[in-house]
């Protein structure tokens, strides 16, 4: 069966500074899958919020967490889309689910010359990036459960150290044609408990996390549950 003809959905997902971008949007060209990347910075345009509201609330709360897990889930449910996020081969039943791996020093690297003017060094970035593994590990694990450590549940792991993106992109576009081919049945062992854990908390219909055909609108479900000590708080 050909991959671009029929339904395929593909999650990517690794930590920072490991090519994850770019390989989705790649995978996504060459087999003209919808590109699905969501994250806070697209939240808080969505929510016409400060991004430095949105960066200082979520260690105060994790609505915002559920509010773009919400909406990649719903992304995922159209029938072609390659999915790039950090848990989103955790948050999708996908057809092929890829990690991308790289060493912490070099993932640093990576950030560093992304954007030196943003950075003190790359000491100190090597340091940033360590930290934030164990805080989203640490959060991940107290949200929904989930170890971002095990990629037990993962179809390959690439290593992008010493590969170009071309190559990266290659090798998944090769194991998605595959999985294609195979029409595995997979299912993700983790879906029905997020599904729950986003339904209750933000308090929706489940139902709108398994059918696109019914609307939903963040900014109503943001100011249903609003803080109590509210945006400005966050900002003083």
């Amino acid at each position: 069966m050909n991959p671009d003809s029929r339904g395929l959905k593909i999650a990517i997902s690794s930590h920072s500074g490991c090519g994850n971008t770019t390989a989705t949007n790649n995978v996504g060209t060459t087999l003209s899958l919808e590109v699905v990347n969501y994250t806070f910075r697209d939240l808080a345009q969505e929510l016409k919020l400060p991004f430095e509201a949105i960066q200082r609330g979520a260690d105060k709360t994790r609505i915002y967490d559920f509010l773009t897990d919400l909406k990649l889930m719903r992304a995922s449910l159209r029938p072609r889309v390659v999915v790039g996020s950090r848990l989103s081969g955790w948050l999708i039943d996908a057809d092929l689910r890829v990690w991308l791996h790289a060493p912490l020093e070099a993932r640093a690297k990576r950030i560093f010359q992304r954007e030196p003017d943003k950075h003190a060094g790359y000491e100190s970035v090597l340091y940033r990036t360590l930290q934030r593994d164990e805080q989203n590990r640490k959060r991940y694990l107290e949200v929904y459960g989930i170890d971002i450590n095990d990629r037990s549940d993962f179809d390959i792991i690439i290593n992008t150290e010493k590969l170009t993106a071309e190559q990266v992109s290659s090798l998944i576009v090769a194991a998605a044609r595959w999985a294609s081919q195979n029409q595995l049945d997979r299912r993700n062992p983790h879906l029905l408990r997020i599904r729950k854990i986003i339904s209750d908390n933000l308090d929706i219909d489940p139902r709108i996390l398994v059918d696109d055909s019914l609307s939903v609108d963040l900014n109503e479900i943001y100011q249903r549950l609003q803080l109590p000590y509210g945006i400005p708080g966050l900002l003083d």
